[in-house]
């Protein structure tokens, strides 16, 4: 809903108000995102009372640790405006290439790594409510599992296919080949840091559910730091690719920092279980990959790779053949997560079923 608010703005209040039409749309885009939960919050029997007493215990608590999240937000926001700052004195249309790139990787990460992270946030809460540290172990080994079984050979398949994915998505009109080929390298070096982006949501939720909110801004703000001095390096020799290596980097460090902190004040988080699946899954990401790289250099009779059908021909069937592989490997090495799969494939069509009925 906040999108569509988004799209609205762009195609109905943009020709009206110009720029402010843009922001507008965002408004009405965050109103809808909230609108569209007042129902489901209303069936859970919940009645919100006009009350301010700011002298509660758990309104000073949230207070408390609300201000550190927002930081953490601001600190964020701050990251790209350090990007921008220094993206705008190199070629124009450095930042266009950074955005567009930035958001084909985000897309995954949002569906991902945020969305998991999302679900296993209750699961955190209650087992810190509870006192329980092993139950917080194996909700969380079972979540960070889960996002690299889906999030590595997704990150494997853009680095391969990011210039068939940046043509397809964005090769139309002034967007020439010089510019998708830009893309395209800085989307491979956003690729680089997909896993640890992915799993920076589950790991600060770890944090946020133990009502810490303050080590995750601070290794934020650390990590901004080197994204900065990074980019004020790189940028200057390797332009917007520079950029984008600056930001992996900082992303990296992000994640094994906030995953060491967290192994300090927690002790073993089920790291045996996390490591035998994860060399799984890197190793069939790997054999995935292959098949995908060989599918790419096998041509198609009849298909020429130089028109818009036939680079979307080309991905797909090579981005097909190495899912596949995945699939088969994960099944052959009997990983959990492909139970997970299953069993929601199988609800999905028993629904359908009795819609059907």
């Amino acid at each position: 809903m906040y999108n569509i608010g988004i799209i609205c703005g762009i195609i109905f209040l943009q020709p009206m108000f110009g720029l402010e039409g843009l922001a507008w749309g965002v408004v009405l885009g965050a109103l809808l995102h909230l609108l569209v939960q007042l129902p489901a919050v209303r069936q859970t029997g919940y009645r919100y009372n006009w009350e301010l007493n700011l002298r509660q215990p758990g309104v000073r608590r949230i207070i408390k640790l609300m201000v550190p999240r927002t930081l953490g937000l601001a600190v964020n926001q701050f990251n790209y405006l350090v990007i921008t700052v220094i993206g705008s004195t190199l070629a124009v249309g450095s930042v266009a290439v950074f955005n567009f790139a930035n958001n084909l990787q985000s897309f995954p990460i949002g569906i991902i790594g945020v969305s998991l992270a999302i679900a296993a946030f209750p699961y955190f809460s209650e087992a810190f409510a509870e006192q329980n540290t092993s139950k917080f172990i194996v909700h969380f080994s079972v979540a960070f599992r889960r996002v690299l079984f889906f999030i590595v050979p997704i990150a494997v398949l853009l680095l391969l296919l990011r210039a068939h994915i940046v043509r397809v998505v964005l090769g139309a009109g002034a967007f020439d080949w010089s510019a998708t080929y830009l893309t395209a390298q800085t989307l491979g070096y956003f690729s680089v840091s997909l896993i640890a982006q992915s799993l920076i949501p589950i790991l600060a939720r770890a944090f946020y559910a133990d009502q810490d909110t303050k080590t995750p801004v601070k290794i934020g703000v650390l990590c901004l730091f080197i994204n900065a001095v990074g980019s004020v390096i790189l940028a200057p020799r390797f332009g917007i690719i520079g950029l984008a290596a600056a930001f992996s980097l900082a992303n990296v460090i992000n994640m094994l920092l906030l995953l060491a902190v967290l192994r300090v004040k927690h002790g073993d988080l089920d790291d045996q279980t996390i490591i035998r699946s994860t060399v799984k899954i890197i190793a069939a990401s790997a054999v995935a990959g292959l098949v995908t790289w060989i599918g790419l250099r096998a041509v198609l009779p009849g298909i020429n790779n130089r028109t818009f059908i036939g680079i979307l021909l080309q991905g797909s069937v090579a981005g097909a053949a190495g899912l596949m592989v995945y699939a088969g490997l994960a099944l052959a090495l009997r990983f959990d997560e492909i139970r997970i799969v299953s069993d929601w494939l199988k609800r999905t069509w028993a629904q359908l079923q009795l819609r059907v009925k």
